[in-house]
């Protein structure tokens, strides 16, 4: 019965501070409508203890959790604690996966059997490749006109409008 009038007040607390919060704004906007002064004291009253009412009815339910959690949390603790050591999750290496940068170089310094030998080792994963062939001339598109050169040649191809 304790936990539930608890619960009640704090749900209460809450509801309360925000109507509270809300009667202070309503009074606050039709202050200037009425020019009241009594409406404008109330109202800047009503909104600091309605948000003191509301942070209270905050922490209040936060505490509440809490203390209802902490028997949880007390448990699961001891319970890691009991096992103490825990073992370590560990992930092999299948060999499938293309070997390490390292491993690669050092089968590139193996020397390499004669051609007739058949060879069941495959050649390293990483290998430098020289992109530019050796054979292809070396062939440049050529410079573009001059600035100078370009505007010459579009004077010349235009043809004014109207065909005069």
């Amino acid at each position: 019965m304790r936990n539930r009038t608890g619960l009640v007040l704090c749900a209460l607390a809450l509801l309360t501070g925000f109507l509270m919060i809300c009667l202070g704004a309503f009074f606050i906007s039709s202050a200037s409508i009425f020019n009241c002064r009594g409406k404008l004291i109330l109202a800047y009253t009503l909104l600091p203890l309605g948000f003191v009412i509301l942070l209270s009815g905050i922490f209040w339910s936060t505490y509440r959790q809490a203390r209802e959690s902490k028997g949880v949390f007390t448990q699961v603790l001891r319970q890691h604690l009991a096992h103490r050591a825990l073992p370590l999750a560990t992930v092999d290496r299948p060999d499938f996966y293309p070997p390490a940068y390292e491993e690669s170089l050092d089968a590139e310094k193996q020397p390499c059997p004669a051609e007739g030998e058949a060879s069941d080792v495959p050649p390293p994963v990483y290998t430098e490749v020289d992109l530019e062939s050796e054979h292809a001339p070396d062939i440049h598109p050529e410079a573009p006109p001059s600035y100078e050169e370009s505007v010459a040649t579009r004077v010349e191809t235009a043809t004014p409008f109207g065909g005069c």
